[in-house]
């Protein structure tokens, strides 16, 4: 869906960012749910990393329900997530991975964005669990939070980016420095808004480099309090076992 300024009933804009790599089979379905959304004021930008399978076909028979895309190859999810970012025209950022696709509980969501300082977080399915809850900074040390239920005010990204120094921990890292950072408000509300595709790259992908570095990232960007209760937590399990 091409957007062109303003919403004229003053809905705040919405940029979806899907970053992709040889997703044509399942590329068109994640489109085709946020074109089917009621919510008035999407922007739909797609970061291919150089796909050979007909992605950049589909893509060119997409073009009118894009605002932006490109094609060329790139180091990572992170770093196509990044720059992705680069485009972007909305108030509010949201990211939905090519094999993902978004329920019509979305717009609902969607129509619940009001605090540019805030962040406003639902639920996914993965297969037939359902992902969500409250988190806390505390929580984010032993689970991490499903992005794609994430709506996430411009301001995060004129502060932080993704990481591209882990494969898939960039996600983790980034909600754990929101949650931890006072500037924003985090918001829960228990509606489903997206799939959660299985099988997807982060599922099986292991990042060691994120596990090895995580208690230094506990320590950095937690508080003292949740920092000593995830240490208490992990001597206790260790302990048992």
């Amino acid at each position: 869906m091409k957007y062109n300024g303003p919403n004229k009933k003053g809905y705040p804009l919405i940029s979806i960012i899907t970053v992709t790599f040889n997703a044509a089979k399942h590329l068109q379905r994640c489109i085709d749910s946020i074109r089917k959304q009621t919510y008035p004021a999407i922007e739909h930008i797609i970061i291919d990393g150089g796909s050979t399978d007909g992605t950049v076909s589909l893509l060119e028979e997409n073009n009118d329900y894009i605002a932006f895309w490109k094609s060329e190859p790139d180091r990572g999810i992170f770093h196509a997530m990044n720059k992705g970012l680069e485009h972007v025209k909305g108030d509010w950022i949201y990211f939905l991975g090519s094999d993902d696709s978004l329920y019509h509980e979305f717009s609902e969501m969607a129509s619940l964005l009001k605090d540019p300082r805030t962040i406003y977080y639902g639920q996914c399915s993965w297969g037939e669990m359902i992902l969500g809850g409250e988190f806390t900074p505390y929580r984010l040390t032993r689970d991490c939070i499903c992005h794609h239920s994430v709506i996430y005010p411009k301001r995060v990204f004129e502060k932080y980016r993704y990481s591209e120094k882990y494969p898939t921990g960039g996600d983790h890292l980034l909600n754990i420095q929101c949650w931890s950072d006072s500037e924003f408000r985090k918001e829960y509300h228990p509606i489903l808004i997206a799939n959660f595709a299985q099988g997807g790259v982060s599922q099986f992908t292991p990042d060691p480099l994120f596990d090895e570095d995580f208690d230094g990232i506990i320590r950095k960007y937690c508080s003292l309090p949740v920092y000593l209760r995830y240490k208490w937590k992990n001597l206790k399990t260790k302990n048992k076992h």
